[in-house]
């Protein structure tokens, strides 16, 4: 699995992750920002259910105003759109088209996310653009995954790549990465099997029990999904695992 081979990419046009997705024609009409090809076929398979269904979107990182632009047209019509950063200058990208907004604060600030929450939230859809710092990227989920995202809704965090980098440890300042971190839901998602049997969980065995206990945040993650450089994560309210034998 480790054998390295030879790879080579086409760095000229046509691109299909543009021409061939919404996103990404949207993309090319807008200046000022910058993207991964590949996240164009990603945005469009995982957002398309919230086009045209007057979604609240939280973005982290504004830089210079192109993705709230990307996003207020992407998602059509009642959009409701808000991008928060750490520098000032991006205040002037304040309603740059309707229903968009930027608050100025530190994403890693449970009192500014907060405030963001009670001022525009809760968002059906939070995308993690920000800093690419794992602490900052960690700090953002935990403020914002329970009160700031609605059930189903997503959680979306972008540039994972950073955690990745061999040339600078600027991003990797926590004890774990950002990847650490998400892979780690993973076990939090299926920690439930490690204090219970089989049995317990059967419908066909009469008497067999119906209470359990789980760590809270695993009764809301109804799915984790990983792209190259994107972590993503589904919120919807569970119930306890069940099985049946026929």
């Amino acid at each position: 699995m480790r054998e390295r081979t030879p790879w080579q990419s086409k760095k000229t046009p046509p691109f299909a992750a543009i021409d061939q997705t919404l996103s990404g024609q949207i993309w090319v009409q807008i200046p000022g920002g910058h993207k991964w090809l590949g996240y164009f076929p990603i945005y469009d398979r995982e957002f398309m259910r919230f086009r045209n269904k007057q979604p609240r979107v939280l973005e982290i990182g504004v830089y210079r105003g192109a993705s709230l632009m990307l996003w207020s047209h992407f998602f059509g019509e009642g959009a409701y759109v808000v991008g928060i950063d750490i520098n000032p200058a991006c205040a002037a990208f304040d309603q740059l088209v309707p229903n968009t907004f930027v608050e100025i604060g530190d994403q890693s600030d449970p009192a500014f996310l907060q405030s963001v929450i009670d001022k525009h939230g809760p968002f059906d859809l939070i995308i993690d653009d920000g800093s690419h710092v794992a602490s900052h990227q960690i700090a953002s989920f935990n403020g914002l995954f329970e009160k700031g995202l609605k059930d189903d809704g997503i959680y979306f965090v972008e540039d994972l790549e950073c955690m990745y980098w061999g040339h600078t440890d600027e991003f990797r300042d926590a004890p774990i990465t950002s990847t650490d971190f998400f892979k780690m839901l993973v076990d939090v998602q299926n920690s439930i099997y490690e204090d219970y049997t089989y049995h317990d969980f059967a419908v066909h065995i009469p008497g067999t029990r119906s209470d359990y206990t789980a760590i809270d945040i695993a009764k809301s993650i109804a799915g984790i999904r990983f792209y190259r450089g994107v972590a993503l994560v589904e919120k919807s309210p569970q119930v306890p695992p069940l099985t049946l034998h026929i």
